[in-house]
Order: C-alpha cells, then structure tokens, then sequence
C-alpha cells in the first residue's frame, strides 16, 4: 500500500490521516447547558448569585433606610416605608385615599391603583421631606 500526498489549501496531509474526533451536536448542547447551570448553581450555593435585591449577600432582608426614596422598590412592604421615613402609616393611606385596614406587611406594588403607584409615593416622600423643618 503506498502513501500518495495530497496537498489541500497550502497544507500537507496523507490519506492515511487520522479523522477528526467531533462531538456530537446534541451532546454539545447539553455540555454548555451543564456548564451554565453549573456556574449559577456554584453562585447561588456560595451566595454570590442573586435573582433579586430582596436579600444581601449574607442572606439578610433588605429593608428601607430613609436615606432616599430612590431606594423605594415596589416589593417593599408599605409598613417598612412608613418606618424608615418615620411617617405614621395612616398619613401614607390617608394620602392616597387607600383602605385604613392596609396590612403593614402588604407590598407596594400590591396596593398600585389610580391612586397610588410607588413613583407617586417616592415624589410624596420627597416633597414631604422638603417641606419638613
């Protein structure tokens, strides 16, 4: 048997050569799906992965400070806003015609109606904050 060369775009090559191994496309796409979801999974286990600014890193609630009603999100619960802007949570109801019996712990963006939205609450804060001594 004799080996003949064959020359292939500027390359030297025999017919003899071994065939490249492929990965099968299926296989491949499982392989990057894996390596994706691993990447996540080590994340969230070591609790550098987030899906929400609900927590911190440390696991902790995240809450309202009253530094800035920017910080204001609509999955704050109404009672937590009131607290850390030191208004009583009747004057935040009252202000926007919203049942007396609201529980504190209701989130903001449950209680988003005609008459209240958390943009209108964030501009409430402010103007509040401004016209307090």
């Amino acid at each position: 048997m004799s080996k003949e060369t064959i020359t292939v775009d500027a390359t030297t090559t025999t017919e003899h050569a071994r065939p490249r191994r492929r990965i099968p496309p299926v296989a491949f796409g499982v392989l990057v799906i894996a390596i994706f979801a691993g990447v996540i999974g080590i994340g969230m286990a070591s609790g550098t992965f987030q899906t929400t600014g609900r927590t911190t890193s440390g696991g902790g609630r995240v809450a309202p400070q009253g530094e800035s009603v920017a910080e204001i999100k609509g999955w704050m619960a109404i009672g937590d806003v009131a607290s850390a802007w030191n208004v009583p949570l009747p004057e935040i109801l009252a202000a926007f015609d919203l049942p007396a019996d609201t529980p504190p712990a209701t989130a903001l963006k449950d209680l988003e109606s005609d008459q209240f939205s958390v943009s209108a609450l964030r501009d409430w804060l402010a103007d509040r904050e401004g016209s307090t001594p």
